[in-house]
């Protein structure tokens, strides 16, 4: 193990720019998502998927043919240009749909890459134990990043999408600077010998040889499916409340600068102990997450309804976001990336970043889809929510089964 505490240091204050970048537009995509509606969004999502597609083998074949310490200026730096390009064409254009949509669909695939990338040179930093211990510290770092871009937003830029569009060029820069200050251990990412199709492809074959893998590609887009599912129903909750967009982004700001603070509190105070726990473990947290989307999806049906929190839409929604996704970023995040580490030095390069762009884009979209389905059939907001439950249900089953797995991986 290298020189652990600089690197934890060095990679919390990576994710930490990492995750402002991302924050300080998310407001804008999310009211982006709200005026295209419910009905409308799905279209968008199977777009990011197709785009994953084609994205993921890109990126296989840049993997294999690059060296590991230009992997993150070459990726960021191409976002980096695609900002500027974005910033332009605000400028020139600014009420156009086709700039806008074009965005929503950019800003999922460049939110995926970003983070996947990040955990991908972090886990090659630390083995499982050094992740249990760590990860959650490194993770708080980066939700004190997310709440500032919440912040940032909800305060003063919720009407200046371009100014947001440069303090995310200089952050990413930032991030490139911290990403080569992180020692690592040189690992063989270049492929001499290999062909071009196998470049290209190896993250399929990783898929087909390792049942780990396997395993949580479909853990992912469950879960990424009851998510955007739930995502959906919250949209419905702001547009009932209000049809002003820059009211729409003040309140994605409001919940993006007080999430973080939640996530953080979590991730100092119960993700090292929770994961280091042998009651507790890995095990726990990968199981609990289908009960809480159950909860949850009992909590929108008693919303609409009206049992629960009718008067107050921006509470149900606060209430939602405040719990799910510290949850997300706090604990399941955390102990996903604690597992990845026993994996090999291609597959974290490569199978983890395919399940964190193209699998979860295909679970949102799928989860978009349900949603617009379980409607389109005749279920109304309050009576869809538990058709759903079901769905979460077998996600406590899919945690106990890779947990076990895991186990029995460590004890081999």
């Amino acid at each position: 193990m290298l020189s652990v505490s600089k690197n934890t240091i060095y990679s919390g204050i990576f994710f930490f720019f990492v995750l402002l970048s991302i924050f300080v537009l998310r407001p804008f995509r999310n009211t982006i998502a709200a005026d295209i509606g419910t009905a409308d969004l799905t279209l968008f999502l199977f777009i990011v998927v197709l785009v994953m597609l084609l994205v993921n083998p890109i990126y296989s074949f840049i993997v294999s043919k690059s060296s590991q310490k230009r992997l993150v200026p070459y990726i960021y730096g191409f976002f980096i240009i695609n900002l500027l390009s974005f910033l332009a064409l605000n400028t020139y254009l600014p009420e156009s749909f086709t700039v806008k949509a074009t965005f929503y669909v950019w800003y999922n695939i460049f939110n995926f890459f970003l983070v996947a990338i990040f955990w991908a040179m972090t886990v090659n930093s630390f083995n499982i134990d050094g992740g249990k211990k760590f990860f959650g510290v490194i993770s708080a770092c980066g939700s004190v990043g997310a709440s500032c871009g919440g912040f940032l937003v909800d305060s003063y830029l919720y009407d200046k999408q371009n100014l947001s569009l440069l303090i995310t060029v200089f952050a990413l820069c930032l991030a490139v600077y911290f990403s080569s200050k992180v020692e690592r251990e040189e690992i063989q990412l270049k492929s001499n010998t290999s062909s071009t199709f196998e470049d290209i492809f190896e993250q399929f074959i990783q898929i087909r040889n390792n049942p780990l893998i396997r395993n949580f590609i479909f853990y992912a887009f469950i879960w990424t499916c009851l998510s955007t599912a739930l995502w959906f129903f919250q949209l419905e909750i702001i547009n009932s409340y209000t049809d002003d967009s820059a009211v729409k982004t003040k309140i994605f700001g409001r919940a993006d600068s007080m999430v973080p603070i939640i996530t953080l509190i979590t991730q100092l105070l119960l993700t090292s102990w929770i994961l280091g726990n042998k009651f507790l473990g890995i095990r726990f947290v990968l199981t609990i997450y289908g009960l809480m989307f159950t909860v949850s999806y009992l909590a929108v049906s008693g919303y609409f309804s009206e049992v629960l929190l009718s008067a107050s839409g921006i509470t149900i929604f606060l209430v939602l976001q405040g719990t799910m996704r510290p949850f997300e970023y706090g604990l399941n995040k955390p102990a996903r990336e604690a597992v990845f580490t026993t994996l090999s030095a291609k597959e974290k390069y490569k199978s983890t970043v395919f399940i964190d762009t193209f699998t979860n884009r295909f679970g949102d979209a799928t989860g978009g889809l349900l949603f617009n389905s379980l409607l389109s059939m005749g279920l109304v907001l309050y009576t869809a929510p538990l058709a759903i439950i079901p769905l979460a249900i077998f996600l406590i089953s899919l945690g106990w089964n890779i947990s076990k797995n895991v186990d029995t991986k460590k004890s081999a």
